[in-house]
């Protein structure tokens, strides 16, 4: 019943007051949908271009599927904020793309239901981690779509000269002092330095139960790894709240060789890019970049990622659940994936000149993609980054996100404290 009734919410008040009455953004059903059947979808939101997948995504399936309105929900505000309305968590949708970091808490909850075998692709088809990070149990809730983790980016003419495998060659690379070119990665945000905090404990101890262990209260070794972090970005840096908040600050920084190491998710290569062409020359562009795992402890690297997948609500069943699976198989179309990858590449194929392709550098599940020539004409790095994230962890456990919230706000206030 609650469904219908949002459903003629977004239809008969929508944007406005369907935004108010059910705590989100939803990118609007056309006038014309009378008769046809309703599917709501609550995208991951944190790619580039974020309004323009989503209407893409929206025309293309509809256009494909004429029978099925889909309504997209816009959580970009609060995806991962419990305390919110439009928390992911909270929103009512058919198919939710979810972080794998919620993954078992939302199976506990009894939120989402296993997925049918035709909406899913075969194994052979998904990176190693994609397909293992969508599953609890033996049981497949997720269709993976994206893939998340931490690097070390630099420029061909910055690289290292010895492979960086501890935390303490990352330091020597970086070098000591006051130098405003140094290291730059977002170190602001609860969730954020919890996440980069389980890197550090999965680098340290390797063993699920002991980093676990780890996350249940605050580990005085991962604390000062953090630290030591911290100590490589110049004064000032990393901890700044407006460049949290827009972590493409970062990216365009780099790009303008105003430090000699980035640090983070892949898709931050997209404003790299961007500010590239931009400022021609004078910056890094695609060519000029290069990659490197990333340890934060002198253990090791043990690499961790996150996996965003499709889920269906365990409401969702009968004509809802065949829609549900009629989406998911369009997402994991190669067509699909190309139009979110390269942004732009279709949207005026008439202009006389279009505007340069921008890569949007996130990591799909599909496998095949790594080694598709049209994507990596504009990113040649696809197939380094497969190669550095294939075989890594994906955690997932009831509360998980809670907890490294609770841990960030703990270290948050500790590096407000240090002095270099």
């Amino acid at each position: 019943m609650l469904g219908r009734v949002r459903r003629l919410l977004i239809k008969f008040l929508c944007p406005a007051f369907a935004m108010f009455l059910t705590g989100c953004t939803v990118i609007c059903p056309d006038d014309d949908d009378i008769g046809q059947r309703q599917l709501t979808v609550a995208l991951y939101p944190f790619i580039p271009e974020f309004l323009t997948a989503a209407n893409t995504i929206k025309r293309e399936f509809e256009a494909a599927n004429p029978r099925i309105k889909l309504n997209i929900l816009d959580l970009r505000s609060n995806y991962y904020r419990p305390d919110q309305a439009n928390y992911i968590g909270k929103v009512d949708a058919d198919v939710f793309e979810l972080d794998s970091i919620l993954l078992a808490q939302f199976i506990t909850d009894k939120k989402i239901r296993e997925l049918p075998a035709d909406a899913l692709l075969p194994q052979a088809e998904l990176l190693k981690n994609a397909y293992v990070g969508t599953q609890v149990d033996g049981k497949r809730y997720g269709a993976a779509h994206w893939i998340c983790h931490y690097f070390l980016f630099f420029s061909k003419a910055a690289a290292p000269a010895s492979p960086i495998r501890t935390l303490t060659d990352l330091e020597n690379y970086i070098g000591q002092g006051k130098d405003p070119n140094r290291l730059i990665l977002d170190l602001k945000g609860n969730l954020t330095l919890g996440e980069i905090y389980l890197d550090a404990a999965f680098d340290r101890y390797s063993d699920l139960s002991r980093v676990l262990k780890a996350v249940d209260s605050m580990d005085p070794d991962l604390q000062d790894d953090i630290i030591r972090l911290l100590k490589l970005c110049p004064p000032g840096g990393c901890r700044d709240v407006v460049y949290h908040e827009d972590t493409g600050i970062y990216g365009q920084l780099f790009a303008r060789k105003r430090a000699k190491a980035l640090i983070g998710y892949s898709e931050l290569l997209h404003d790299v890019i961007s500010e590239g062409q931009a400022c021609g020359d004078a910056c890094i562009s695609d060519p000029d970049l290069d990659v490197s795992d990333l340890p934060m402890d002198d253990a090791g690297s043990t690499p961790v990622t996150w996996v965003d997948s499709f889920t269906v609500n365990s409401s969702c069943v009968g004509e809802c659940l065949a829609d549900a699976s009629t989406f998911i198989k369009f997402m994991n179309q190669d067509s699909t994936y190309l139009q979110l990858l390269l942004p732009g590449s279709t949207e005026f194929p008439e202009e006389p000149t279009p505007a340069p392709v921008i890569p949007a550098y996130l990591l799909p599940a599909k496998a095949t993609l790594y080694l598709n020539g049209s994507l990596l004409q504009h990113a040649h790095l696809y197939p380094r980054l497969r190669a550095l994230v294939e075989n890594s962890i994906v955690p997932t456990a009831d509360q998980l996100a809670a907890k490294l919230r609770l841990l960030g706000s703990q270290l948050d206030e500790k590096l407000n404290e240090v002095k270099y």
